[in-house]
């Protein structure tokens, strides 16, 4: 009986040690991910810079893991600040936030983001800390930054995709999606441009 309870414990010591490690390297991995999408937000700011001192009306041309980057989101009150990327899959989502619908950013209608909900808060991993009224910024790749503010906060079913719809079709909103409770609900925070 003594044998068994010493296999026993030696078996969750292990699969302690192992589930540690593989934490420990997530949050690596992410953290030095984090540290590239800063270096990618500099490089499109320096090309904003160049424009501006060059008088140039070029769009800023950045890809991340040979993916195009088609703006920035900034939210200052959970100090992230990322770039997007054109496309929504399973690759591109490990890397930044993505766009998932909508047409450009800034432009009249939804335009809908995603990100993983990160444990250690990089990516969307501190956007339930948001509250009605909060601010988020978008800047697309002409440097046109546009101020939105949150106006609903709400969880939906993974499947619901009626937070795609624009809640006023003559207005600009933004729609982040994230996930919640350990994938069982998708988080939705929406804002529109402040006027």
């Amino acid at each position: 009986m003594k044998k068994v309870i010493n296999i026993i414990l030696t078996i969750l010591i292990i699969m302690a040690i192992v589930v540690t490690g593989v934490i420990i390297y997530n949050y690596i991995v992410s953290e030095q991910n984090d540290n590239k999408l800063a270096e990618v937000v500099t490089e499109i700011e320096e090309q904003f810079s160049n424009n501006a001192s060059t008088n140039s009306i070029e769009p800023a041309k950045v890809q991340y893991n040979g993916y195009d980057v088609v703006g920035i989101i900034e939210i200052p009150s959970i100090n992230i600040k990322y770039p997007i990327i054109n496309k929504t899959n399973d690759t591109t989502m490990k890397y930044s936030i993505t766009k998932f619908s909508g047409g450009e950013i800034n432009s009249i209608g939804n335009f809908t983001v995603a990100g993983h909900n990160n444990l250690n808060g990089t990516m969307f991993g501190k956007v339930k800390r948001l509250k009605v009224g909060d601010q988020i910024k978008m800047t697309d790749l002409y440097n046109n930054t546009v101020t939105y503010e949150i106006f609903d906060i709400y969880s939906v079913d993974p499947n619901d995709v009626s937070c795609l719809n624009a809640v006023d079709e003559n207005t600009k909103e933004i729609t982040l999606i994230t996930c919640t409770n350990g994938h069982l609900k998708r988080l939705i925070t929406k804002a529109r441009e402040i006027a």
